[in-house]
């Protein structure tokens, strides 16, 4: 028993080395480490785009390492946006309607146009969606070869609610490569 003891008052005086080390070599490398700030993101206002009214509902601010513009609750003329993957990616079957074909880059960039942003856009994400089946139609927009168009789709699986459009840092000061 007494040797159980002494093995077990080892193994803790290892960890507690072991942890001190961790925190004294994290903050001798962690002085290097420039720190950014977060943004809060801002909201977009209801605008017409290639012949159709997106509009957002209430806005739930979030902190973003770039300036983020947010859609919650995005609708076109009344009906959801259409939401799904590639189908293939083992990802949830049920929402693959959509086909993962979108042009979320080319509505960000509208919906920037339209509040005068200077900023260049750098990525559109949805942040929130869901493959549950939905009673109403959906909408996506599309590229062809004359120019964009909103294609309606019928009630499916697969539409977003959150639609986060992202710009490029003002400055080189971002964290990230």
């Amino acid at each position: 028993m007494e040797e159980r003891r002494k093995l077990f008052i080892r193994v803790g005086y290892s960890v507690i080395l072991i942890a001190s080390l961790h925190v004294c070599l994290c903050s001798k490398f962690n002085d290097n480490v420039e720190e950014f700030h977060m943004v809060q993101d801002k909201s977009f206002s209801n605008v017409t785009i290639y012949d159709m009214n997106v509009t957002c509902g209430n806005h739930r601010p979030g902190m973003f390492p770039s300036q983020t513009w947010t859609c919650n609750d995005i609708r076109v003329n009344g009906m959801r946006m259409a939401y799904g993957y590639y189908p293939g990616l083992g990802a949830d079957t049920r929402c693959t309607e959509s086909g993962g074909f979108d042009e979320l880059r080319q509505l960000c960039h509208k919906l920037m146009e339209s509040i005068a942003s200077n900023r260049q856009l750098w990525g559109a994400q949805v942040s929130n969606a869901s493959c549950d089946y939905t009673e109403e139609n959906r909408v996506m927009l599309n590229l062809s070869k004359s120019g964009y168009y909103w294609k309606t789709m019928d009630p499916g699986y697969g539409w977003m609610e959150t639609l986060q459009c992202v710009a490029f840092p003002k400055d080189d000061s971002f964290p990230f490569p």
